[in-house]
């Protein structure tokens, strides 16, 4: 996957298993048999890519919830996307 842009699409991997402990969410990937862990804002990201969005649209709602720039919302969250696409934890098209 090259460079993902506010035009790129994405959403959750449905073979990653996920559960709730104390508002954060706990994935396991069955395939790479890993476990991973997200905190607060990455909790909020996985729980609104269920189904496929653009990245502009998620930039925008976490502006809101967050009152972030949007500039700076992307580029905060561009490694974090890139680290679960390379991770196999999300799909990016």
């Amino acid at each position: 996957m090259n460079k993902i842009t506010q035009e790129t699409t994405i959403q959750r991997n449905k073979e990653i298993l996920t559960s709730d402990l104390d508002g954060e969410k706990v994935m396991m990937s069955i395939k790479r048999g890993e476990y991973y862990g997200l905190g607060k804002t990455g909790t909020f990201i996985w729980d609104n890519i269920d189904e496929p969005i653009k990245i502009s649209d998620l930039v925008e709602m976490i502006t809101e919830k967050y009152n972030v720039n949007k500039n700076q919302c992307f580029e905060e969250i561009s490694s974090f996307i890139n680290d679960l696409i390379e991770k196999e934890l999300i799909i990016a098209t």
